[in-house]
C-alpha cells in the first residue's frame, strides 16, 4: 500500500473515531443537560405551599388588625364606666405603646435606601450596587442611638427582637418579604436624628456609594410620620405571671 493510501485510511479511521467519541459524549451528558432545565415536581409543590402560606399569613394579619380594633372599642367603653377602669386602660395603652403593639405618630426623619438602577459591568463588584440587610440593621441601630422612639421599615414595625435577614435576592423583616426601596421611618426629635445620622461615618459611606455606584440614599426631616403597630407578639410569648 502506497503512503498516500495509508494517509487516506488513517484520516478515515481518525474521523470515525472522533465521530464515535462525540456521539458517546452526547449520549452521556444529554440526561444531565435536560435535567438542569426541568424544575423538579418537589420544588413546584414547595412553591405552591409557600404561596398558600403567604395568603394565609395575609388573612391572619387582617384578622389581627380587626380584633385589635374591636378590643380598643371594648376597652374605651369599659374605661367610661369608672375612674379605676379608665386608669388601668390608660396604663395598658402606655405599655402597649412601649412594646410597639400600638400605632404611633409624630415628628421624626425618613431615610430611603434603594438599589442602583445602573447595571454593573463584568469588572465591577455587584455588591456595591444593591442594598444589603446589614445596611438596614445599621441604620436602625443609628436611629436608636440618636433617640428614636419608634421605627418602621416599609410597613413593618421594627422592635428590639425584629429579625432583618437576607434571603437570596430579597430581605426578610419579621419574616415578611421586602423589596427596595426601603423606607425607614423613625419617630424622635427631627434635628437630633437628622444631624446624628447624616454625620455618622456609615451614612457618609453610603453617600459615597450613591455618588459612585448610583444607589439611593437620602434622609429628610418630617413633621408627621405614622408608624404601624407590630403584629408580632413574640415579645410576650414567655411572659409569666407573678406567683
Amino acid at each position: 500500500m502506497s503512503p498516500r493510501k495509508n494517509r487516506v485510511v488513517f484520516l478515515i479511521a481518525l474521523f470515525v473515531l472522533v465521530v464515535s467519541f462525540g456521539y458517546l459524549l452526547a449520549v452521556q451528558f444529554e440526561p444531565t443537560i435536560n435535567q438542569a432545565y426541568v424544575v423538579p415536581d418537589q420544588n413546584v409543590e414547595l412553591v405552591e405551599i409557600m404561596k398558600g402560606l403567604e395568603l394565609e399569613n395575609a388573612k391572619s394579619v387582617e384578622r389581627i388588625v380587626a380584633l385589635r380594633s374591636r378590643l380598643n372599642e371594648l376597652e374605651s367603653k369599659a374605661a367610661a364606666t369608672n375612674d379605676e377602669v379608665r386608669l388601668l386602660t390608660q396604663r395598658l395603652q402606655e405599655y402597649r405603646a412601649a412594646a410597639g403593639l400600638s400605632d404611633a405618630a409624630g415628628e421624626g426623619v425618613i431615610i430611603t435606601l434603594g438599589d442602583s438602577v445602573r447595571t454593573p459591568t463584568l469588572s465591577d463588584d455587584a455588591n456595591y450596587y444593591v442594598i444589603h440587610d446589614g445596611y438596614l440593621r445599621m441604620m436602625v441601630n443609628l436611629m436608636r442611638r440618636y433617640g428614636a422612639s419608634a421605627i418602621a421599615i416599609n410597613d413593618q414595625r421594627v422592635l428590639a427582637n425584629s429579625p432583618i435577614v437576607c434571603a437570596g435576592p430579597i430581605i426578610l423583616i419579621n419574616s415578611s418579604k421586602m423589596s427596595p426601596p426601603y423606607v425607614i421611618r423613625a419617630l424622635g426629635e427631627p434635628e437630633t436624628l437628622f444631624k446624628g445620622v447624616s454625620q455618622d461615618v456609615f451614612f457618609k459611606i453610603l453617600m459615597v456609594y450613591r455618588d459612585q455606584f448610583g444607589i439611593t440614599c437620602s434622609i429628610q426631616k418630617e413633621v408627621q410620620i405614622a408608624i404601624p403597630a407590630s403584629l408580632d407578639n413574640r415579645a410576650l410569648k414567655y411572659t409569666e405571671g407573678t406567683r
